[in-house]
């Protein structure tokens, strides 16, 4: 059976059409998240339209926001992907292209994404660091969802209160401080550093500029790291995103490592589990 599993971001929509559990075709556009609804329906079309050329009987859609995993309705997304909000995406999708379509939460996919590597575990949290800051939580073997789809976050608890602005429309929340998007800005007060990847090259070039926000993310990094495990004490914490393909760099920034994992299927962690668990 093919199956395609696509990833919405603030930055980038990416998807792949697998035969089995074998990738047989990727695609990917630019987001443009704070352009608007239609924007990003336009960056998601463009990727369903190219995978699904190459078949496909469901489409599994990872997404930032609260998702009502029953119905595919997006509950609440920040400013990220604007106009988000009470989208009915499962069902427009389905409509769209006539099979069978289901959404969450993107750190959610994520984490069941993840959660083939470990099944013996019962407590683990999963965090992703791109345009935003996702997150995910398995506690006695349970999704945590909360009442409102709203529990688990993690990148809307305040790291620092009235600390700076968040998407989410409040302050001092780790997303404003641990997002690509806020230690980018951070970096280009000084620099005109196009993306992570750079800065952590430049960081390992000894640019001083780089290693001073390089070395306040990795202060912000613990200080969250510490929070989740006083919350939870997880038996895992596993870290994805884009962020994190820097893993070389970030793994030696964390002070306390033995509950710490990067994800196995990197970035296209949200795509197995949207493609596979839903």
């Amino acid at each position: 059976m093919k199956r395609i599993g696509v990833d919405v971001g603030g930055t980038t929509v990416k998807g792949a059409l697998f035969d089995g559990e074998e990738i047989i075709a990727e695609h990917s556009a630019q987001t443009n998240g704070r352009d608007g609804r239609e924007a990003i329906l336009k960056a998601l079309y463009e990727v369903l339209d190219t995978l699904k050329s190459g078949g496909g009987n469901f489409i599994g859609i990872s997404s930032a926001g609260n998702f009502d995993p029953s119905t595919g309705v997006c509950l609440y997304a920040t400013d990220n992907l604007r106009g988000w909000t009470g989208l009915h995406l499962a069902e427009e999708v389905s409509a769209r292209y006539g099979v069978e379509c289901k959404a969450e939460n993107d750190a959610i996919c994520a984490l069941k994404g993840e959660l083939r590597f470990y099944p013996d575990l019962t407590d683990v949290t999963m965090l992703t660091f791109g345009t935003g800051v996702g997150g995910a939580s398995l506690v006695n073997g349970e999704i945590v969802r909360g009442r409102n789809f709203d529990a688990g976050r993690w990148g809307h608890v305040s790291l620092y209160p009235n600390g700076r602005a968040c998407s989410c429309g409040r302050r001092g929340c780790a997303e404003a401080y641990l997002s690509a998007t806020a230690i980018l800005a951070h970096i280009r007060r000084k620099l005109p550093v196009k993306n992570g990847e750079e800065l952590f090259e430049l960081y390992k070039n000894g640019v001083r500029e780089a290693i001073g926000t390089v070395m306040a993310f990795a202060s912000d990094l613990n200080l969250f790291l510490s929070m989740i495990r006083t919350a939870l004490s997880p038996q895992l914490i596993l870290l994805g995103g884009g962020l994190m393909n820097a893993q070389d760099v970030v793994s030696g920034l964390i002070h306390e490592r033995s509950d710490i994992a990067f994800a196995r299927l990197g970035n296209r962690a949200g795509i197995y589990g949207a493609a596979f668990a839903l």
